[in-house]
């Protein structure tokens, strides 16, 4: 009686697919995050920059307490929460296929 698989052909074929068709998504998504990171730089020099208060410790409280740079790290974090999303699903899918890899060369083993 043979054991079963770990990984089937066809989820060996979906985690290749998905490899090769997440590679623009995950392009996507890396621009994305850098694009957020250096935003919110900008906001925050915007805001720093545009603030009314004296000394510099002040004017880093003002931008950093403004809603536009409240607005910039939740994209930030949305952002690079995307991209971790896909490179964990990435992750998952080259796991998935070494498995099969394994479970095949097992498999191999055991027919000499």
């Amino acid at each position: 009686m043979s054991e079963p698989r770990i990984v089937t052909n066809n989820e060996v074929q979906s985690a290749l697919d998905w490899l090769r068709d997440s590679a623009k998504a995950i392009g996507d998504a890396k621009k994305r995050a850098t694009l957020a990171g250096h935003m919110l730089k900008h906001v925050e020099a915007l805001m720093f920059k545009a603030s009314d208060e004296t000394s510099n410790d002040k004017r880093q409280a003002d931008a950093r307490t403004s809603s536009r740079y409240v607005d910039a790290i939740n994209e930030d974090a949305e952002a690079a929460g995307d991209l971790a999303k896909l490179y964990s699903l990435r992750e998952a899918a080259a796991a998935k296929i070494e498995a099969w890899r394994s479970e095949q060369a097992n498999f191999r083993s055991m027919k000499i």
